[in-house]
């Protein structure tokens, strides 16, 4: 687990737990697994914590180029829930931030034998490229759900959230300088451009999860 998103998590649990304990919780969703913790602030008002990780592999074609991507995503969040309503329904409006090293590493082969630019086909010479797709350190976050009330009843509960992370990604690529030499530079230029356009998917990341709380 990224070190910095633990530490950050754990700082922000600690500041919790110095004010009053109200509530732990385990989630799962698009984020992959998470824990955290929460308190409320006022009727209207909790705040939370967590840390999530996510691991998973995916195929994908950008050009003339097949990537296999293994996603690694592990940050921690801090948010603020606010209840408009609290005593009548736990429904949320939540903002926060996320904070980690979220990433993409990829390993790219020609789809053919050949790289094929402008008509002209270059032999590959059994090379591949290598790649990564970096989201920011910190993203912003805004989203709905229910639960986390400050008001709820100690025990058991469910919560859901639904929202977006925002942050545009950056795409490092590293060609071998045969492959350089045979296809040119601009071929590269164009290249890293097509996965500029398929990282930029990633600039609104939706969240959606659900989970498991015990408040004292």
């Amino acid at each position: 687990m990224n070190c910095k998103a633990m530490a950050f998590a754990v700082a922000m649990l600690a500041c919790a737990s110095h004010a009053q304990a109200i509530e732990v919780y385990g989630a799962v969703g698009t984020e992959g697994l998470g824990i955290g913790a929460g308190v409320g602030v006022t009727n209207h008002l909790g705040v939370r914590a967590d840390v999530n990780g996510l691991a998973l592999s995916h195929s994908f074609t950008a050009g003339q180029v097949r990537y296999d991507g293994k996603a690694r995503f592990v940050h921690g969040g801090v948010y603020a829930d606010f209840f408009p309503a609290p005593a009548t329904i736990p429904f949320r409006l939540t903002a926060g931030m996320l904070v980690g090293d979220d990433h993409v590493d990829l390993v790219g082969h020609a789809v053919q034998s050949t790289y094929v630019y402008r008509g002209v086909a270059y032999p590959t010479a059994g090379q591949s490229v290598n790649g990564r797709i970096k989201l920011p350190t910190v993203r912003p976050y805004v989203g709905i759900g229910f639960g986390h009330s400050p008001m709820a009843t100690p025990g058991w509960s469910m919560s859901f959230d639904a929202g977006v992370a925002y942050g545009k990604p950056t795409v490092e690529l590293d060609v071998p300088p045969l492959i350089t030499a045979i296809v040119g530079q601009a071929t590269v230029d164009d290249q890293r451009q097509q996965l500029q356009d398929k990282a930029d998917k990633l600039k609104f990341y939706p969240i959606v999860k659900v989970g498991v709380t015990y408040k004292w």
